[in-house]
């Protein structure tokens, strides 16, 4: 015997036949009279006519003496239980890229209409390489408990259900592998399943392997007591895994390869709405005054980093003598009017790629679109929040600058995976309170949200784009927000002021959306925060919010009140 769960187990056998060694599933109860087991044996048979290279192959379907079995090719392979039972533990990249062999499969028999049902230790495979396959599809029968009615087949809604038991299970696995101890100390997955919900799964603290912040969002979603907050498909559990994966391995080129290809097909984002005309005026002007240019720009975040990246790349740099350009008025002054034209002429008119999706799912495009221009105008009124705020010893324009970086991982987010971001915002929405009475049951923070949906940091998506551009080390640290567990300490260095600048009109534009009730609160909060490190009074930074305000929303008296 190689392992066992309630539903089925696995052994070594030889079969004569082949002359060779094969894995045999057979379930750990009999069927229940002829139509049971011609279901079983449909189902099975199905299954076995699927070919993937993370399914086993399937040799036999039969029975012997009334107990049905499958059998699998072997080949050397070992059962992941085997795996486990000899040192060292899986390493979180050998936990995840394994979990992402198993989804393949699965996610290849869902989309077939199989499912496995019984997911475990003894029915995943590893081949000499490493890589793992998913043995005994719907080979699993459970014995029926007194008064169980017998087990409903070909249902809509039960394929769904049990596809997403599956995939409950496999987060149950990856929990398993980076804890080196099965979740609510239940080997069984499929029993364990029926468990979560009444009874919360969260990864320890306590592992073989440090386990990073974004993996571990992504296994506690997995296994999230509320059915809402989970992955439902082998699909999204898979995309988050790879991206995840993708970002931390060194020779991938960490998180910027999620978005290469998109970048250069579709550029970086598209032109605020409503901004466009006003800077095509300021461009077919005779004489263009820099400052006034700079009022113009800092309401286009897309022109900024495009006017920035612009000046920063090796090959300006070799010309201009620069070290690095970290201001607008200075990236202005080197391209001159026929480069700025030219820097603003490459930036996508609104609403840019998410014109195509629109054409596509117009519910879904009008979502997408709405949510990048409100997340576009914040990213405004934090940077001019940031302009006023900005001590006489740093420049206002690095600040600003700095400050709207700090919003550019969810901007890249909302343009280019327009899909995971709905779900991000879905699963930082609270949820039903857990009993009757009580509170809501919050929702996840965005940084959690974004690593449970695509396996990525937002400030290390962000420091790798920055990076990529070529932009100074000073905008990349300043880029990166204060923590809001800490306490915030006086900066010393022009870097720190920076950073704390950005952080404080951030905080500040993240307080102004929440409902009114709880808005003035969260703003004087921040205040307190931010008080004896940067010298601010409430006063002084309500009075700048409404100021920043009335700046990012004037619009000249010729332009149309809802472009789009």
């Amino acid at each position: 015997m190689l392992g066992r769960s309630l539903a089925s187990s696995s052994w070594l056998a030889w079969d004569p036949r082949l002359g060779q060694e094969v894995l045999l599933c057979v379930p750990r109860a009999q069927p229940q009279g002829v139509s049971e087991k011609d279901a079983w044996t449909q189902d099975v048979l199905a299954s076995a006519r699927l070919k993937h290279p993370r399914l086993a192959e399937v040799l036999e379907v039969g029975a012997h003496e009334a107990w049905p079995f499958v059998t699998c090719v072997r080949e050397g392979a070992a059962t992941l239980a085997e795996r486990l039972a000899a040192p060292p533990a899986l390493t979180p990249i050998e936990s995840a890229s394994l979990i992402c062999d198993v989804l393949e499969g699965l996610a290849y028999a869902h989309e077939a209409g199989a499912s496995h049902q019984d997911i475990g230790l003894h029915s995943v495979l590893l081949d000499g390489s490493g890589r793992a396959m998913l043995a005994g599809l719907s080979a699993g029968l459970m014995q029926l408990g007194p008064g169980e009615l017998p087990r409903p087949r070909d249902s809509r809604h039960m394929a769904r259900q049990n596809a997403e038991r599956d995939v409950l299970m496999v987060g149950l696995l990856l929990h398993r592998l980076l804890a080196n101890h099965p979740a609510l100390d239940d080997p069984d997955f499929n029993s364990a399943a029926k468990r979560v919900g009444p009874e919360i799964v969260r990864l320890p603290w306590t592992t073989p392997h440090p386990v990073p912040e974004t993996l571990r969002a992504i296994v506690n979603r997995a296994t999230d007591r509320q059915h809402r907050q989970r992955y439902l498909s082998a699909r999204t559990l898979l995309s988050a895994l790879q991206g995840w994966l993708k970002t931390n391995s060194q020779e991938s080129g960490g998180p910027l390869l999620l978005l290469l290809d998109r970048l250069n097909a579709v550029g970086v984002l598209p032109s605020r709405p409503g901004t466009e005309a006003v800077l095509a005026r300021a461009l077919k002007a005779d004489t263009l005054r820099v400052d006034d240019f700079v009022d113009v720009v800092v309401k286009n975040p897309a022109v900024v980093w495009e006017l920035l990246r612009s000046v920063n790349v090796a090959s300006f740099r070799s010309r201009s003598s620069d070290d690095g350009v970290t201001t607008l008025s200075r990236a202005v002054m080197l391209l001159g009017q026929q480069g700025i034209r030219r820097v603003a002429g490459a930036v996508r008119a609104w609403p840019g790629a998410l014109g195509a999706q629109g054409s596509v799912n117009e519910e879904a495009g009008l979502e997408a679109t709405s949510m990048l221009r409100a997340q576009l105008r914040l990213t405004c009124l934090a940077g001019h929040l940031a302009r006023l705020l900005t001590p006489f010893s740093v420049h206002d324009e690095e600040a600003s600058v700095t400050a709207m970086s700090q919003r550019l991982g969810m901007l890249l987010i909302l343009y280019h995976f327009p899909d995971e971001g709905a779900q991000i915002r879905r699963l930082m929405q609270p949820g039903p309170p857990p009993e009757p009475g009580a509170a809501p049951t919050p929702g996840m923070t965005l940084e959690a949200a974004a690593g449970a949906v695509l396996g990525i940091n937002l400030d290390d998506l962000t420091q790798a784009v920055l990076r990529h551009w070529g932009l100074h080390d000073r905008l990349q640290q300043g880029a990166r927000p204060l923590n809001l567990k800490t306490p915030v300490r006086t900066p010393q260095t022009q870097e720190e002021i920076l950073r704390t600048v950005a952080s404080l009109s951030n905080e500040m534009v993240n307080a102004s959306i929440l409902e009114p009730a709880k808005s003035v609160s969260a703003l004087h909060q921040t205040y307190q925060r931010y008080a004896r490190a940067l010298g601010v009074t409430p006063k002084e930074c309500n009075a700048t919010l409404e100021h920043a305000t009335r700046l990012v929303d004037a619009r000249p008296a010729a332009e149309p009140v809802n472009p789009a």
